[in-house]
């Protein structure tokens, strides 16, 4: 391999925020990227599809990969996008030869580069910066790059080993990897970003290699400096959650309680539960913290019918005065992707950044046990999670700004809220689920409440088919090393892309069977999933 001399004598006079003691590496080989394709691994798989995703977001027709490399993973985003790869030596030559759809910039990293494609272009562009900066002698080169192109594009992504999690916190460098001048971990890069007057968005971590799977690996994503910092919403900002229940009285104070605190007023359609929730929420309706009504106004119907719901939630989203709407369920706590921010201020941030409408990332929370005491915080309660992984999991636009049209619901089911001229917010929210809470419970929804209320003509329809493969025998009680303990403040670290965007989740299949009596194939399935979650994902 060819060595490549630093380009000064010394080392940096900068520690590029490094720990104080760390050895840089004062030359380095070339990388060639045939290196990593005959070993028949992917580093660091999920950066380009979750790129792809942000593209599609912030409505980008041009890639910019800034590294390149031999593009085996940038290819593959053709032809959805222009792409535009950037490298020089062998790596550009394989790319120029190989792929003739592409665009191949020859340029030395370790000089700036300066924005090429006209302005127009620019802000249609997705920059991406995946394992560059660790092979740079000098990062500043790149740093500016990054900083003249984000005059203009919406957002790039940058991605790094992260030192601590690969080589231990007690490494002092050089790097093991002959190719590497230096390494960051993610705080370091953090401030290396800050430093660079970057609009930092999101750094958390990503898999390391489509084998080990390991989180070791930082991802960042920065923004144009238009797209707003985290802020607190003004008082005068009004979100509404309209609330359906049925028999949700263990659950129901705490869910409206913890949406109040957040200053997110709330309506209540009760579709005439036969248990205390009427009861419980009384108080609430008396002082004025919230509004209430039963619906049909008819009274109690045999079947549930779920469209005449969601057609009620329509009309309430044309007539109440509000900002903003949530179609929101009793069972489901909801969080902005911004710790120290809350779901009213969240919504306030996507409104801010000119966005009508919001989709979240479902977790669902099992009982490890039946202790779980009516009328408590549920969301205090349960640790333990998986990521919610039917197909109707992956589509959840269940918020949305008032703009004087119409929401349709019913044409999905509730999934999502449609009109005219939607513009959904790139980052997913977090949405907890915990429809179980204790076996005796979940016996009684999934049966009593739910499947013998279910009406006949929306299951023809294929509505509310998610019990169906339950058998009566059932279990609700999970095991606990199956699943993920719930830690707020490094989900959204150790889970970044999965929360903001759904990469890297693996979908259910859709299962066809009804009958009560055998466990569906899907379950077996999510179970192997759970497990293998719990060796790779600690």
């Amino acid at each position: 391999m060819d060595m490549i001399k630093d380009h000064t004598t010394n080392l940096p006079k900068s520690d590029y925020c490094i720990k104080p003691g760390y050895a840089h590496r004062s030359e380095r080989s070339y990388f060639e990227d045939s290196q990593t394709c005959s070993l028949g691994v992917v580093h660091q798989p999920d950066i380009y599809p979750f790129s792809a995703y942000l593209a599609r977001h912030l409505g980008c027709t041009y890639i910019l990969d800034i590294g390149c490399g031999r593009a085996k993973k940038l290819i593959e985003l053709h032809p959805e996008f222009q792409i535009i790869g950037v490298d020089y030596g062998p790596n550009l030559n394989y790319c120029r030869n190989a792929y003739h759809f592409g665009t191949w910039i020859d340029h030395d990293l370790e000089t700036v580069l300066h924005p090429f494609l006209p302005q127009a272009a620019l802000k249609k562009t997705l920059v991406i910066c995946s394992d560059v900066i660790e092979h740079l002698a000098h990062p500043e080169h790149i740093l500016e790059t990054l900083s003249l192109h984000l005059e203009f594009i919406p957002a790039a992504v940058i991605s790094t080993p992260e030192r601590d999690l690969v080589r231990g916190t007690s490494d002092t460098g050089p790097p093991a990897n002959p190719s590497h001048i230096r390494e960051w971990n993610r705080e370091e890069l953090t401030s290396l970003l800050r430093k660079a007057g970057m609009n930092i968005g999101f750094v958390g971590l990503s898999i390391n290699n489509d084998k080990d799977r390991q989180k070791k690996t930082t991802i960042a994503v920065v923004h144009n400096k238009s797209f707003p910092q985290p802020t607190h919403a003004p008082e005068e900002f009004r979100v509404t959650a309209i609330m359906t229940a049925y028999n949700e009285a263990d659950i129901i104070l705490p869910s409206i309680r913890r949406l109040l605190t957040q200053g997110i007023r709330v309506h209540l359609i009760d579709n005439w539960s036969d248990d205390a929730t009427a009861a419980v929420v009384k108080p609430l309706v008396d002082e004025a913290l919230i509004t209430y009504e039963r619906f049909p106004p008819t009274g109690p119907e045999r079947y549930y019918e779920w469209r005449k719901l969601l057609a009620r939630v329509e009309d309430l989203s044309s007539t109440l005065a509000s900002d903003w709407f949530i179609h929101h369920d009793v069972d489901e706590i909801r969080h902005c992707p911004w710790l120290g921010f809350s779901l009213l201020d969240g919504i306030y941030i996507a409104d801010k950044a000119g966005y009508n409408a919001i989709d979240h990332s479902v977790i669902e929370f099992s009982p490890i046990n039946n202790d779980y005491i009516s009328g408590t915080d549920f969301g205090e309660h349960f640790s333990y999670w998986d990521f919610g992984r039917r197909p109707g999991h992956f589509l959840q636009i269940k918020a949305w700004k008032n703009v004087g049209l119409r929401a349709d619901l019913k044409s999905s089911g509730g999934h999502q809220a449609a009109f005219s001229g939607r513009r959904v917010f790139p980052y997913k929210f977090l949405l907890c689920h915990y429809p179980i809470r204790t076996d005796e419970q979940g016996k009684r929804k999934v049966f009593t409440e739910r499947l013998d209320r279910y009406s006949p003509a929306e299951r023809a329809d294929g509505l509310h088919i998610q019990y169906d493969c339950i058998s009566r025998s059932h279990d609700f009680i999970c095991e606990a090393r199956l699943l993920n303990c719930f830690i707020p403040s490094e989900i959204y670290v150790e889970n970044l892309i999965e929360m903001i965007s759904g990469i890297g989740i693996i979908q259910q299949p859709i299962s066809t069977e009804r009958s009560p009596d055998r466990e569906p194939k899907w379950r077996k399935l999510k179970s192997t999933i759970r497990s293998w979650v719990s060796r790779n994902w600690p």
